[in-house]
């Protein structure tokens, strides 16, 4: 049972990362915090990619090849799309600041 457990952690690990980076982004919103500076979103942003990277690599590492494949393509687009928001995050925020 613990062998299967640690099989899947990174497929549990980009789940779950997905989850926070949904709920973060939601909840850090202007609606619950108005006043809130936009390098907070952007901190968290920069952290899960980098759990990302690390969900990535776990994933390459492990030995069953679902586990492979789901890692590479969930997290290269989780990534992909993680750049862009927060691209235009630091872009908002250039362009906020005087």
């Amino acid at each position: 049972m613990n062998q299967s457990k640690q099989t899947y952690f990174p497929v549990f690990l980009t789940l779950g990362l997905l989850l926070f980076n949904m709920l973060t982004s939601y909840l850090l919103s202007g609606r619950f915090f108005p006043n809130l500076s936009l390098w907070v979103p952007i901190s968290l942003n920069i952290l899960v990619g980098l759990g990302y990277i690390v969900s990535l690599v776990l994933g390459l590492r492990s030995t069953n090849n679902y586990v492979k494949w789901f890692s590479v393509f969930a997290n290269i687009a989780f990534l992909l799309s993680l750049s862009v928001i927060t691209f235009l995050l630091l872009l908002a925020n250039g362009i906020s600041e005087p």
